[in-house]
């Protein structure tokens, strides 16, 4: 048509243009409120979008009210549902209950889902199909919903990271709206499928890894009882102050704080030490290796201070003992314990019971005995050591 607002903007046939009208945009309320360059590029997007990519008013509408509009090229990129299946039609077809894939959906991370919520594509029933076959395989199906559950907790501070990097170092400053959402389609394009492929490097690397330590001898009876403890040292390493930062600071400078500890705690393990975990202001640690925990303890320490004054001081907590490993998580006294110390532990300091002493050694550590200290629960008092280096 000749208002077109360039040229350039010619994606369609006329065979194909004599079944598809461009809308009036401006009396469908979708240029409100813009003027000049702004107006054009918002055209230029909505023109694409309804021309090109096949979306409806209706749903060009919804994304411009929600201020989506920028995400929605990417949004197709990445596979846009497609509506076609409920709840109920996908658990028929993988031969799950309705209840099962509820469940599925909510370990993911996503809404509980109504049965008849017609709201799922291929994809999902793909994941559906996934989870009947590790039932099939004979995994009990709460186990299967508490590894999702990490899965899924991961995979939402994954796709948080690679979404910061993009609108951080993808997206140009001063883009419009239109140059912004072709930016992110690009990025979409190209970035997504090595996203993919560093997340499947790193977990095949961590699970070959985590074969080649495990210490399995063939014959030993109980090899795969789960219910194995193992004497392990636990340490929690928590920001002093982080409620406080919370009560005063904004939102951005504590999630700056939360990523900044994660990096931390990532930089300090060894091959000997684990990060088990990050919960917002705490990571905790493990590692069969008295002295290599007692090093990365101290490395929390050490490493914080380097950080200077974008990190809150550390207070480290370590305490050993018999735990019990479940999908990908600790439990036992010393988890309990060493958290605890941490909260008695002084800022900038390392504080540890004396199994956890005895397990380290004297070589490259010195001790202070700091008291026994009383904790809720226990029964009695426990010795706790302040631990430096030598």
């Amino acid at each position: 048509p000749d208002d077109y607002p360039s040229p350039d903007l010619r994606p369609f046939t006329a065979a194909e243009a004599a079944v598809r009208e461009l809308p009036d945009f401006e009396a469908e309320g979708l240029l409100d409120g813009l003027e000049g360059h702004d107006r054009d590029a918002r055209l230029k997007l909505l023109t694409e979008l309804y021309m090109e990519d096949g979306v409806d008013l209706e749903t060009l509408k919804e994304e411009a009210a929600a201020n989506r509009l920028a995400l929605l090229p990417a949004d197709l990129v990445l596979g846009r549902s497609q509506d076609k299946y409920t709840a109920r039609e996908i658990a028929e077809l993988a031969g799950l209950t309705v209840n099962d894939f509820q469940n599925l959906m909510a370990a993911v991370g996503l809404p509980r889902p109504k049965p008849d919520e017609r709201r799922f594509d291929d994809a999902d029933l793909t994941a559906a199909r996934r989870l009947r076959r590790f039932q099939e395989a004979g995994i009990p199906t709460e186990n299967l919903m508490a590894v999702t559950r990490q899965v899924g907790s991961s995979a939402a501070r994954i796709a948080q990271s690679h979404r910061d990097l993009v609108a951080t170092d993808i997206i140009e400053p001063g883009s419009d709206e239109y140059e912004a959402a072709i930016q992110l389609r690009q990025a979409s394009l190209q970035l997504l499928p090595l996203a993919e492929q560093a997340v499947d490097y790193a977990l095949r690397s961590h699970f070959l890894d985590q074969l080649r330590n495990q210490a399995m001898a063939i014959g030993s009876p109980g090899l795969f009882d789960p219910s194995d403890s193992t004497e392990v040292s636990i340490c929690f390493a928590d920001l002093v102050g982080f409620t406080r930062l919370g009560e005063r600071a904004e939102l951005e400078k504590i999630g700056t704080v939360a990523k900044l500890l994660e990096s931390v705690a990532i930089e300090v393990t060894n091959p000997e030490v684990r990060l088990v975990k990050t919960i917002g202001d705490a990571a905790m640690l493990v590692s069969e290796d008295g002295a290599a925990l007692f090093d990365a303890a101290l490395r929390f320490i050490e490493v914080g201070n380097e950080a200077g004054e974008d990190l809150p001081a550390l207070r480290v907590g370590v305490a050993r003992g018999e735990a019990i490993k479940q999908v990908g998580d600790w439990f036992g006294p010393p988890v309990n314990l060493a958290s605890r110390i941490t909260e008695a532990a002084r800022p900038d300091s390392v504080l540890a019971d004396k199994a956890a002493v005895d397990a380290a050694g004297e070589e490259d550590f010195r001790y202070s005995w700091v008291g026994q200290h009383r904790f809720k629960g226990l029964d009695r008092p426990v010795k706790l050591y302040r631990v430096r280096r030598k």
